[in-house]
């Protein structure tokens, strides 16, 4: 999926990330990389909400767990985030990123099971950062059916 097609199906699928000024940098299998506005996402301190970080972390994991799935060539739409940890570590006082990754490895187990057992979990980590600095880290748990 290119950033555009994961742009797209986020604006359709997920009504919030337009409200969110939610902008796809980077797509691919191993990497997502999402782009927000701060003016949208700011809270009573001017700072990001809490909230807003968190589904960054969600939308940049759930981002690179369908990449990785349509990309293997697998198209459910059966697939959840079952459980999600965020931990805040500075506050987040401009525009901000966040970023998912997903190892090689952890994507050979996670596809192998998958296709013995035609359901799937992995943990996926994302953090939010800004002006080169990790603000906040999250860690969500994915689930895939067949």
């Amino acid at each position: 999926m290119t950033p555009k097609d994961l742009q797209d199906l986020f604006n359709k699928e997920i009504p919030i990330t337009k409200s969110m000024g939610l902008t796809v940098v980077k797509s691919t299998s191993d990497e997502v990389v999402l782009k927000f506005q701060l003016d949208e996402n700011k809270n009573h301190k001017g700072t990001a909400f809490g909230g807003s970080q968190y589904s960054a972390c969600a939308l940049a994991c759930y981002g690179l767990f369908l990449v990785g799935l349509r990309h293997r060539g697998f198209t459910t739409n059966n697939i959840v985030i079952s459980e999600g940890q965020i931990s805040y570590k500075a506050p987040v006082g401009d525009h901000f990123q966040s970023r998912a990754s997903w190892s090689a490895e952890s994507q050979k187990s996670f596809f192998e099971k998958l296709e013995r057992k035609q359901k799937s979990k992995v943990t996926l980590q994302a953090d939010v950062s800004t002006q080169g600095q990790i603000c906040t880290t999250f860690n969500g748990d994915f689930v895939a059916i067949l």
